[in-house]
């Protein structure tokens, strides 16, 4: 019996012990983002003053994600929380998060209802090349909000009045923060306008799921895609695949993109299509920053660095 008392006191303790661990690594993760463009706008505004995570690992598909207890846990003992508010992360974070989080401890930021409140919000449209478009029977709000420059300003100001509220200490610092990231998401968007204006075209072709309407719609831009959103189908019927082709040969492009993290199967036989009519076209990606991949994300990518290296491509896609 004593040894008995002895074995569950040492198990007792090795509990205590790991709640005490698990509660201290809560207390150094002070904002928590579902999304990577939300833990990245974070980052940014709290510099080194608080602690920036995203809840996704990298690589990870976000609409297969379903929290973890420890998950939950972490998200609770936030202060700042930043979730998408789209169907990707909606159903989980509403049923599951928000009636435990104390809302007197944790700042919440839904960024779809805030672009809805303070920006412009748009319902996903079925690419013109979508053979199943005519299926389609319910809009859907766009969630990939932060791909308008616009909305990443929204969005940012948004961190960082939550961070002036819990933290009025460095209020001065997260301020300055902000101002400067606004400079450097003028000079993405002075960036981007001068690209479309110096060049001759004004049509983009995504061999792959499109989740960039707020993109396009900012620099009133043309696209066709295989799928509308980031459905979840992975091969594209042959009518799509013989009108993207079409698209792409009448407007003479030269890339064709695919975005992170995904297949290319459909992007390379439309490159063979169009080769085995005698025009040459090469792939590229196009960051949306749902998520990236784990190399990116050891290497510290930032949303000014993908937004940098996406304008690279469009202005090969449009020369």
């Amino acid at each position: 019996m004593k040894r008995r008392l002895i074995i569950i006191s040492i198990l007792f303790l090795i509990l205590m012990f790991s709640l005490t661990s698990c509660n201290n690594q809560n207390k150094k993760t002070n904002i928590i983002s579902t999304s990577f463009a939300g833990y990245d706008f974070a980052k940014e505004i709290a510099g080194d003053m608080k602690t920036s995570s995203m809840l996704l690992n990298p690589g990870e598909e976000l609409h297969d994600y379903s929290p973890s207890v420890s998950d939950i846990e972490r998200i609770i003992n936030s202060e700042i929380f930043i979730y998408i508010g789209g169907e990707s992360d909606e159903i989980w974070v509403e049923k599951q998060i928000l009636p435990e989080i104390d809302t007197k401890k944790t700042k919440i930021i839904n960024m779809v209802e805030l672009v809805k409140e303070k920006g412009k919000a748009y319902n996903e449209e079925a690419p013109e090349s979508q053979a199943s478009k005519d299926n389609d029977e319910d809009e859907e709000l766009d969630e990939h909000v932060w791909n308008s420059i616009s909305n990443a300003k929204i969005i940012s100001e948004e961190i960082c009045n939550a961070l002036c509220e819990i933290d009025s200490t460095n209020k001065d610092k997260y301020i300055a923060n902000n101002e400067q990231y606004n400079i450097k998401l003028n000079n993405i968007d002075s960036a981007i306008k001068n690209v479309i204006k110096d060049n001759n075209k004004n049509l983009i072709v995504f061999a792959d799921r499109f989740p960039l309407l707020y993109f396009v719609k900012e620099y009133n831009l043309e696209y066709d895609a295989a799928f509308k959103g980031c459905e979840t189908a992975k091969e594209a019927n042959p009518k799509t695949i013989e009108l993207l082709t079409k698209k792409i040969i009448d407007n003479d492009l030269k890339i064709v993109f695919i975005i992170e993290l995904s297949e290319s199967n459909i992007a390379d036989t439309v490159i063979k299509n169009c080769k085995d009519l005698g025009h040459n076209i090469e792939k590229r990606t196009f960051y949306t920053m749902h998520n990236v991949s784990k190399e990116d994300y050891k290497n510290g990518t930032s949303y000014i660095d993908f937004m940098n290296k996406n304008i690279e491509c469009l202005r090969e896609a449009l020369s």
